[in-house]
């Protein structure tokens, strides 16, 4: 009766139709679209929600599929370092060489892309980008060192006699730093390690009349040359047992410890980095007899993947005070990284009364349930500058509301199959949780102001099918498409895992939660659910 209800096929229909015809457009305006406010005319019924903020400590950081690079002033939330250590592997492993010498390593060159769009190309082919992804201040440089790593990133647990996953944590940079090998990015280029810039500008690979190779341009990436004798020493004058195959290469080369450090002002790059490589070209002898014996040139290419450890450093600030403490109640604080999240309890948690009188009153007198949406309020929302909780700070694009039980999505997350081509973790637009903003796209002033997120189908099992009223998390979201979970390095009995999309986010935001005053009754933190209910 419920799912073939005149009013709920409709809306499917309609609100399917906004989200195709919007796929073109702003993000933040897909998100505007799928949250509009036109229900038939419907009043919608209103519930309070129960909601508690909590740290999560430090975190589970290995193999996330996107990591942060930089140093990050988030405002209210203070000031995150983020560091990162990944292995190296062999992209052919056992190669052989022909009496390499030092003197024939040409180059050693570390190439990782940026996130970025391309903006235009002019008649001579140079492209304008701009990077996606970029927290801070792009013109801010900071000092990036690039070491040998000393700290073996272990496959499995000892402590766990080898049958579990080996966890490493965001809080571990000190044992990093404590075991790190010589800095590599050694170059006379200050703009590669002193003076370091996540520049949008197109790199141009120049042409070799010698090697007969043209002039290459690709799109922007963090590009340093490498010490040429630590990987002449480490790969061509090593024994052969080291490269034989990439599980003796990690043991033998435990891979790159990337460290920064904030000159004046802060930047963070979100980085793929198993999209890296390091390229070494060399001259090797040609396998016949030749007059000259150094007249190959040959390339041999390192990937940046294996085991990988986001290392986050937190630190206070003036401004951070009540996010250290949680002292002003009337807010919900959620931050990314090692940061926190929040519990949601509807209908005062469990089986409440409220919940079995809604129940009762819902089936014996057939209602139907056309939607139901939980709304968050950003602390932003009418307030400017200094005046505002969350000043200087990033909000996040995205917000996730989970199972907080079993850690896992909630039922409208696999209804909805929406998806968003050209930003593929944008998907799911239905279900929601996508910042809503002031203004329109160009606008230099827009803020955040609120997110919806659509639980039909899950306030639809909890009134007819008599479903669990489990308690929900809430968290900032890098990317919606991963749903997995990390561990807390210090559980409770309550809380032991996050979603493993929050850590990847450096973000963070302050709602509005259950506890207002009441000049802002307006931005409680509520459940709105829109009923059909027949005379």
């Amino acid at each position: 009766m419920l799912n073939n209800s005149f009013f709920g096929r409709l809306l499917a229909v309609l609100v399917c139709a906004v989200f195709f015809i919007s796929c073109d457009t702003d993000f933040n305006s897909i998100g505007t679209s799928i949250v509009g406010d036109d229900h038939f005319g419907l009043t919608p019924t209103t519930y309070d929600v129960a909601a508690t903020s909590q740290k999560t400590g430090a975190v589970q950081s290995n193999n996330l599929p996107v990591n942060p690079l930089g140093i990050f002033d988030n405002g209210a939330f203070g000031k995150t370092t983020a560091n990162f250590v990944t292995q190296v592997q062999l992209k052919s492993e056992n190669p052989t060489f022909n009496g390499v010498a030092l003197a024939n390593i040409q180059s050693v060159v570390l190439n990782i892309p940026y996130y970025s769009t391309l903006q235009s190309t002019d008649t001579d082919g140079v492209s304008t980008y701009t990077l996606d992804s970029i927290y801070g201040d792009i013109k801010k440089e900071i000092k990036l060192k690039v070491f040998e790593n000393g700290y073996y990133l272990r496959d499995l647990d000892p402590s766990g006699d080898f049958e579990t996953a080996q966890k490493f944590y965001s809080d571990q940079n000190a044992a990093f730093n404590a075991v790190k090998g010589i800095q590599l990015n050694d170059s006379d280029k200050l703009e590669q390690n002193d003076k370091f810039l996540f520049s949008p500008k197109q790199l141009v690979t120049p042409a070799n009349e010698e090697e007969d190779t043209d002039e290459v341009k690709s799109a922007p990436g963090m590009r340093l040359d490498l010490n040429k004798e630590f990987f002449y020493n480490k790969i061509f004058a090593t024994n052969s047992s080291n490269i034989v195959n990439n599980n003796a290469f990690k043991n033998h080369f435990k891979g790159l410890y990337f460290q920064v450090a904030e000159i004046s002002g802060s930047a963070l790059a979100m980085m793929n980095f198993a999209q890296g490589t390091i390229t070494i070209t060399y001259k090797d002898k040609k396998t016949t007899a030749v007059t000259d014996p150094n007249d190959v040139t040959k390339t041999l290419v390192l990937n940046l993947t294996g085991n990988t450890v986001s290392l986050l450093d937190h630190t206070a600030t003036t401004a951070s005070s009540n996010y250290e403490t949680f002292a002003d109640s009337e807010n919900i604080y959620l931050k990314g990284g090692d940061g926190s999240v929040a519990f949601i309890d509807l209908f005062g948690g469990g089986n409440s009364s409220q919940l079995e009188a809604i129940r009762n009153e819902a089936i014996t007198n057939n209602w139907l349930v056309n939607e139901a949406n939980i709304v968050f309020y950003t602390d932003d929302a009418d307030k400017s500058g200094a005046n505002s909780a969350m000043y200087n700070t990033f909000n996040p694009k995205r917000l996730y509301l989970y199972n907080a039980k079993n850690n896992i999505p909630l039922v409208d997350y696999y209804y909805d199959t929406s998806t968003y081509a050209s930003k593929p973790k944008y998907g799911k637009a239905i279900h929601g949780g996508i910042a809503v903003e002031t203004g329109v796209f160009g606008d230099t002033d827009r803020k955040v102001i609120k997110y919806k997120i659509r639980i039909t189908e899950h306030i639809k099992n909890l009134i007819f099918k008599d479903s669990t009223n489990v308690r929900l998390g809430l968290a900032v979201t890098e990317n919606i498409a991963t749903v997995t979970s990390a561990a807390l390095k210090n559980p409770t009995t309550s809380f032991t895992k996050l979603p493993a999309s929050s850590v990847m986010s450096p973000n963070g935001v302050i709602l509005y939660g259950s506890n207002v005053q009441p000049a802002n009754e307006n931005k409680k933190l509520k459940l709105e659910i829109y009923y059909t209910k027949p005379n």
